[in-house]
């Protein structure tokens, strides 16, 4: 009897342990998935912004400068919808110079002007 009680106590300590190891295992399984995300969100944004620069420097081509606002580009580029980034939010212009422009997203908190954001200078 004594072996028996002792054989279901260490069953037991045996299935906890492996419960507790897959749980451990699977909490950094989730955790390196949520940041491949954040980081496929990330390659996301800067392909979107790629793509609008190329738009916004189509126009520098045809006008031989930089666009005011996204209302100028549009007048020019019809289908051209307001890019977003990765994280849904729409994508910032800023006219720098009637040759440079600069393209900011807002990042994962969805707001601009924190250290998360996106912001390159063309």
């Amino acid at each position: 009897m004594k072996i028996r009680g002792f054989l279901v106590v260490l069953v037991l300590a045996a299935v906890a342990v492996y419960f507790l190891w897959i749980a451990k295992t699977g909490e950094k399984q989730v955790i390196e998935e949520v940041e491949m995300f954040s980081k496929v969100k990330q390659e996301l944004t800067k392909t979107n912004m790629d793509s609008f620069s190329r738009e916004i420097l189509t126009f520098v081509i045809q006008e031989g400068r930089t666009p005011k606002d996204f209302k100028e580009l549009r007048k020019y580029h019809a289908l051209l919808a307001v890019g977003l980034d990765g994280w849904g939010t729409a994508i910032k212009y800023e006219r720098l110079s009637s040759d440079d422009f600069r393209l900011i997203s807002a990042g994962k908190d969805k707001a601009f002007n924190t250290s998360d954001d996106i912001v390159i200078d063309y």
